[in-house]
């Protein structure tokens, strides 16, 4: 992990896709995965490095996918 770039926490991970207008189940549709596999994600805090940086890059969400 480059410096500079801190892992989210799984509070963190969630507010940040929220406060972008994102819910589990609609970034589960955008990523191509299962809402099961968003909490997964969402909840372990050693997750891959490329998550944090997926939801650090998401867009506003749209009202329609």
């Amino acid at each position: 992990m480059s410096e500079g770039t801190q892992r989210l926490s799984p509070v963190e991970f969630k507010a940040l896709f929220r406060q972008r207008g994102w819910t589990g189940k609609t970034l589960a549709l955008r990523w191509e995965v299962s809402e099961a596999w968003i909490s997964k994600i969402l909840k372990n805090p050693d997750r891959a490095p490329h998550w944090d940086d997926a939801v650090r890059g998401l867009p506003d969400a749209e009202i329609e996918l």
